[in-house]
């Protein structure tokens, strides 16, 4: 009996999976398409299913072969070679540890990747297209002045070696927007206090651009004191730093990510070559505010921000 009752398990499982992955049963799927997962948090299936969505308003009927890694990068090589064997007419992959494996292990199937920091490893492969969740500092810039109208001066602490580029684009974007960006490079996360130091009398607003050296949850609880300390408010490169401390951080519509991504691949199902099809950025800019932080700097902030944001707190 349990034996019997073990095998209608395996097959009722069996058959929700066949349910997810053919969103149509009894409907014949238009084409195979691997999608490769790096985590499961809500993040990632948010932009699956915004992914989905656009391609089923689009009345396509794919067969979807969903592949998660659950953070492990151990499984990696397998899920290449799964996809490879699979006959996949397009891989969308979410999440770095996903997107990195896959550019790099396949080189004759379309790619078209989501919720990744940064889009250049994209740009570098003929068969690879996709949404990067990097802000443009244009995009910054214009927010940081919609959000504190008072601001003159910008200081920023950056890996030179990750972002001097974004840093020059930020320069001539804050001198258009009639600010000053005071710039600070590290080598090393030991650089970080003396660069703050620095910038102590001089900046109204710290802008926090995400690199390694930022990243570093030593660093992130050293520009967090000093914010509070200096009363200058922190513009994060997240809402976890928000939530931590910094002031506000643009924040991403993930279904929406994953829609943009659906587009992308819609085209290339039609023909189209993924390297004619550029690396994007999000076209939706949702924001998270820290109340508590506004308080303690008495900063005010008009009802219409307030009111739009994603998150609070």
């Amino acid at each position: 009996m349990m034996i019997l009752n073990a095998i209608r398990t395996v097959t009722r499982a069996a058959f929700l999976v066949l349910l997810v992955l053919v969103p149509e049963a009894g409907r014949a799927a238009d084409e195979k398409i691997a999608v490769l997962v790096s985590a499961n948090d809500q993040p990632f299936k948010d932009a699956v299913a915004g992914f989905n969505d656009f391609l089923t308003r689009q009345g396509r009927t794919a067969a979807y072969e969903v592949i998660r890694l659950d953070g492990d990068a151990a499984k990696t090589d397998q899920a290449v070679q799964r996809i490879k064997s699979s006959g996949a007419r397009l891989v969308f992959t979410v999440g770095s540890l996903a997107t990195d494996a896959a550019v790099k292990g396949i080189s004759d199937v379309p790619i078209v990747a989501c919720l990744v920091l940064r889009t250049d490893l994209l740009k570098r492969s003929a068969n690879a297209t996709g949404v990067g969740l990097e802000f443009p500092a244009v995009l910054q810039i214009e927010w940081l002045r919609r959000m504190l109208p008072h601001v003159r001066s910008v200081g920023v602490i950056y890996n030179a070696a990750e972002n001097q580029a974004k840093v020059d684009e930020a320069v001539a974007a804050a001198k258009r927007a009639g600010l000053r960006l005071e710039a600070e490079p590290v080598r090393s996360p030991q650089d970080v206090p003396a660069a703050l130091n620095n910038l102590a009398k001089r900046v109204d607003v710290l802008w926090g651009m995400p690199d390694s050296i930022m990243s570093s949850p030593l660093i992130a609880k050293n520009v967090l004191l000093f914010s509070l300390r200096n009363s200058i408010p922190f513009v994060g490169p997240s809402a976890a730093w928000v939530k931590a401390g910094a002031l506000y951080s643009l924040d991403w519509d993930y279904a929406d990510l994953g829609a943009q991504c659906g587009e992308m691949a819609d085209r290339i199902l039609q023909g189209a070559q993924p390297a004619s099809i550029p690396a994007a950025t999000p076209r939706t800019v949702q924001y998270a505010i820290n109340l508590y932080t506004a308080k303690q700097m008495r900063l005010t902030m008009s009802q219409l921000i307030l009111g739009g944001a994603r998150q609070t707190y």
